[in-house]
This record gives structure tokens, C-alpha cells and sequence, in this order.
């Protein structure tokens, strides 16, 4: 019954993980990775995998940002008021 258990919550896992994959747009001539409603790769564009799409040489495109790209935001410090 354990191994029933393991197994089914293996394959739900992976799964999920496949579901989840961000999926990226590429053209047959650029080099780059780009969102579903990127003004720059409006025709013949293909979907893929971002992990795929890194691995086949795509960077990001700097237009659209693919969020999986986009830096996280440091919090700014507040200037210091003199007194």
C-alpha cells in the first residue's frame, strides 16, 4: 500500500511540474525567447518550453521580459531626512 502511495504522489509531482512549465515563443529566424503578446515575434512564432528554449541557445527578449527573467526588485532604501 506504501509503495502505492509513493508512486501516486511521485506521478502527481511530475505532473504538476510538466502543467506548469512557462511556455516561451520563438521565430524560425530570431534568437530570442519571447511572451505570448510580444509586439516583436507577432507571426510565425512556435511555442516551447523556457527551459527547452534556453537549452536550444534563445535568450530573452528585452522588449517583452519573460517574467522567469525579470530580476526580482531589491527594496529601495529611503533617503535619510537631515533634521
Amino acid at each position: 500500500m506504501k509503495k502505492i502511495v509513493v508512486s501516486l504522489t511521485f506521478l502527481m509531482l511530475f505532473a504538476f511540474g510538466k502543467l506548469s512549465a512557462q511556455i516561451v515563443y520563438v521565430t524560425d529566424n530570431g534568437k530570442k525567447y519571447h511572451a505570448k503578446n510580444c509586439d516583436l515575434a507577432k507571426t510565425g512564432k512556435k511555442g516551447m518550453e523556457l527551459a527547452e528554449a534556453k537549452k536550444a541557445g534563445y535568450e530573452a527578449c528585452k522588449h517583452c521580459k519573460v517574467e522567469a527573467d525579470k530580476p526580482k526588485e531589491q527594496p529601495k532604501d529611503k533617503p535619510k531626512t537631515k533634521k
